[in-house]
């Protein structure tokens, strides 16, 4: 008897065993997994984000080429500008871009003229169209506007608060036998070509130079936006106390209300 429980015990250990694998092999309950970490759920989705290509050329690099293409080599560049006794030699040697849209810039090169006092300087006007890292001139006006003493190139500034394109606003000025002015002239940058809207607006007066005693006479007179594209103003300031009004007239823009400035 007791060796009939002992074959028994032996047999029936590995049918229990295999039992058991069966049970864990058939085990198909639905399992549990842990909830997934909401950092690494949020990673899965998120968006690439794109860093811009920065441009390979620097500011320095793209005027040089820029200048380049618009004059045909590098500075200097010497022009014979002018006629009759109005001629004079100015020297280009630098121009600053002004981007416009869609790959277009506008290049405004300053050019010094004599040193003498009834010599003046000049601004000239390139167009160029960017591709990549090459520029292809679109139009070119050198000598574009003359204005100044002494040689002296004007100074400008483009403002985008005066009319639909961009416009250069340039400054020049001088002083005779005392008396001191300056004037400005208003250049619109459209689509096609640079368009003189006003061609001189006083903006400064002084006679202190020429008086030796009682009271000097100045104003100053500051353009002041309108309506764009239809008006603009001058507001003058100092022994002149009034508002000048420019109202657009074809391609021109003319005072609407004429002022009796002093002038040099």
């Amino acid at each position: 008897m007791r060796l009939l429980r002992q074959e028994i015990r032996v047999k029936l250990t590995p049918v229990i065993a295999l039992g058991c694998l069966l049970l864990v092999s058939c085990d198909r309950s639905p399992k549990h997994e842990a909830p997934a970490d909401p950092a690494s759920a949020k990673a899965g989705v998120a968006t690439a984000v794109v860093t811009p290509t920065a441009d390979p050329l620097t500011t320095d690099q793209l005027t040089a080429l820029a200048f380049r293409t618009a004059w045909g080599g590098p500075p200097p560049i010497e022009r014979n500008e002018g006629t009759g006794n109005q001629t004079d030699t100015r020297t280009y040697r630098s121009g600053k871009l002004i981007a416009r849209e869609a790959g277009r810039y506008a290049l405004i090169s300053d050019g010094q003229g004599g040193e003498g006092h009834v010599n003046s300087g000049s601004l000239s006007i390139h167009y160029l169209q960017r591709t990549g890292d090459s520029f292809t001139r679109m139009g070119s006006w050198p000598g574009f506007l003359v204005s100044g003493t002494f040689g002296n190139p004007p100074q400008w500034k483009i403002r985008t608060d005066l009319t639909p394109s961009p416009t250069l606003v340039a400054e020049a000025g001088g002083t005779w036998q005392g008396y001191s002015c300056t004037w400005a002239h208003v250049i619109e940058l459209t689509p096609d070509e640079p368009v003189v809207r006003i061609d001189q607006i006083p903006t400064s007066y002084s006679d202190g130079g020429a008086r030796e005693e009682g009271e000097t006479k100045s104003m100053e007179g500051v353009l002041i936006p309108g309506q764009k594209g239809k008006s603009m103003r001058v507001r003058y300031t100092g022994d002149v106390d009034a508002t000048v009004v420019y109202a657009k007239v074809g391609e021109s823009y003319d005072p609407v209300n004429l002022l009796d400035l002093p002038s040099c």
